[in-house]
């Protein structure tokens, strides 16, 4: 790194703070301002913060550690989960909106009521705000970033992992949500570019896109091999992992944008716009540079590998660019996060169980103490973090039952707070404790047994417990149907008892909706990528995907029943 380049980054972080620190007036309405931005934010705005905050400084490393050890297709440990997310837009998105929620854990007591659905309330602020959010952001983003700085600049891993945090986290606490997606905007623009100028540059010293398809071997440009263990992977993904992880039903920061949305067809535009850009599109970039990386460094260690392309091939000038790109990744994700946790902690655990009538400015004061005490938390996972594929993997083995419990709430009247405790619960043992230590015992798991394992021994107890246990009682339930009117013959029981609700589009309109989404999605996934590797085929793929999507946005105009 020279003067110049830390010139460019120096310059970048001033602008990036400052534009969030712009937001700060903006949060003085209380913790709907501070945590959902007043839910006045329009769909391109949401849609971007989604994008934004859904890839942090890990995920370039991440795609390229797929692309070398495994190829191509070692992504659809994650595209595969673009099936549920596009069904997020047509089913999920209107009812997160609808719900009125700030969080996804106060859902919990409008869904179930009762004791058990606030201790579970309670029990999820913490659970998912503090434990799972520190892990997420300190083994992946704050990991990430290090992992650059320290190859580029030779900084140690614990200054890096310090000075990466705190500028993070700067603008977060200050100005919220707000804050947080005037940022975005900025970062995604940041983010786009400098992804494709390292994979200009890197195709370029590769030999360009006809070396590398001559010189990468076969087996890693494939998009779908047809035998062996990487058949099993792909299918673990396809067929079970997008319907069995934590944001099955939206999730995170996804559903926060979601309530954060003028109305409810915003927030299906925000979703669309998301899904187009985070499956289809954003990956190619770092894919390019992985493909460019097997050719002129192929021994390097796959997780260092797209660092070292930056610092090895960018000239001065373009290299602070790119290592301010990874700071706008980070920044995003990282501030995303914190203000999520925030949320979580402050809306569904102290204003909850400990203050119920503060004042505004006294629930902005916690709220800023809660994302200090989620980025401290971040800070010491990343300390003892190194391997960002195993961390991915471990948290959607982790939650996978979870997912699929927080999908049928949606779906079926039956389930109740119980079925949500017995999948927090049963996921993780069997994920972290039974699969290793049958492992440890000599049992042979490939990636779809294990994951088949580990949903049959959590969804199991869940089925249990839920029939066990007493169903949310009718009345209780009204007050959420009413506002939320869920579709489906699995709340037969509440449209026979109140035959005035109806649903905004019937269950076959989504699931029509839903397929020509998903086949949109991956043919443009597919067309962009074949065209990349100058197969022929891939522009028939590419126009089929563009007037899909063309035909659904159009048929979603036109839609009726959303407000």
């Amino acid at each position: 790194m020279t003067s110049i380049d830390w010139a460019v980054v120096a310059c970048y972080g001033a602008f990036i703070v400052g534009v969030g620190l712009w937001q700060k007036r903006r949060v003085e309405g209380g913790l709907e301002d501070y945590f959902v931005s007043g839910r006045k934010l329009r769909w391109w705005v949401a849609g971007t913060s989604m994008i934004a905050a859904s890839f942090a400084s890990d995920t370039p490393l991440l795609v390229a550690s797929y692309v070398r050890s495994k190829g191509i297709w070692g992504n659809w440990q994650w595209w595969g989960l673009g099936i549920s997310t596009v069904l997020t837009i047509f089913f999920f998105a209107p009812l997160w909106r609808r719900s009125g929620v700030i969080t996804e854990a106060e859902l919990t007591e409008a869904r179930y009521g009762g004791a058990s659905a606030a201790g579970l309330r309670g029990f999820k602020a913490l659970y998912w705000g503090l434990l799972y959010n520190c892990f997420q952001a300190g083994a992946w983003g704050i990991t990430g970033l290090a992992t650059v700085t320290t190859v580029m600049t030779g900084v140690d891993r614990t200054t890096a992992i310090l000075a990466c945090a705190g500028l993070g986290g700067l603008y977060a606490i200050v100005s919220g949500l707000w804050g947080v997606v005037a940022a975005d905007a900025v970062q995604f623009v940041v983010a786009i570019g400098g992804s494709v100028v390292l994979a200009v540059v890197s195709v370029n010293a590769a030999g360009g896109l006809s070396e590398i398809a001559a010189r990468v071997p076969a087996e890693q440009t494939t998009f779908l091999p047809l035998e062996g263990d990487g058949l099993l992977f792909c299918l673990a993904a396809l067929l079970v992992q997008w319907w069995a992880w934590k944001n099955t039903d939206g999730g995170g920061v996804l559903v926060q944008r979601m309530v954060a949305c003028r109305n409810e067809r915003e927030a299906v535009y925000a979703t669309l716009w998301f899904n187009v850009a985070h499956y289809a599109v954003r990956s190619w970039p770092w894919i390019l540079v992985a493909l460019a990386s097997i050719v002129v460094i192929p021994a390097a260690d796959p997780q260092a590998a797209y660092p070292l392309m930056i610092r090895d091939y960018l000239p001065a000038g373009l290299r602070g660019l790119i290592v301010a790109w990874f700071f706008a990744e980070f920044m995003a994700s990282l501030a995303g996060s914190m203000n999520w946790g925030g949320s979580l902690l402050v809306n569904d655990f102290y204003r909850r169980f400990i203050k119920r009538d503060g004042s505004k400015r006294h629930y902005l004061r916690i709220s800023r103490l809660s994302t200090v005490l989620v980025i401290a938390g971040a800070v010491v996972t990343a300390f003892l973090s190194s391997d960002l594929v195993a961390a991915f993997e471990k948290v959607l083995g982790g939650t996978a039952a979870v997912g699929f419990v927080f999908a049928a709430r949606w779906l079926w009247w039956r389930i109740n707070a119980w079925s949500e405790i017995t999948a927090m619960i049963a996921s993780p043992l069997m994920t972290f404790l039974v699969v290793p230590v049958l492992t440890a015992l000599g049992w042979e798991f490939n990636p779809l047994t294990r994951l088949l394992f580990i949903l049959a021994g959590s969804l199991l107890p869940v089925a249990v417990v839920t029939f066990a246990t007493k169903p949310v009682p009718m009345q209780g339930l009204e007050a959420f149907y009413r506002k939320v009117r869920p579709p489906g013959p699995g709340w037969r029981p509440l449209s026979a008892r109140y035959p005035d609700v109806r649903p905004s589009l019937s269950l076959g309109r989504i699931l029509g909706f839903w397929a020509m989404g998903v086949a949109a999605i991956y043919s443009l996934m597919y067309g962009i990528g074949t065209a990349l590797l100058l197969r022929p085929h891939g522009w028939v793929a590419l126009g089929v995907g563009a007037g899909l999507l063309i035909w659904l946005v159009a048929r979603l105009r036109r839609a009726e029943g959303w407000s």
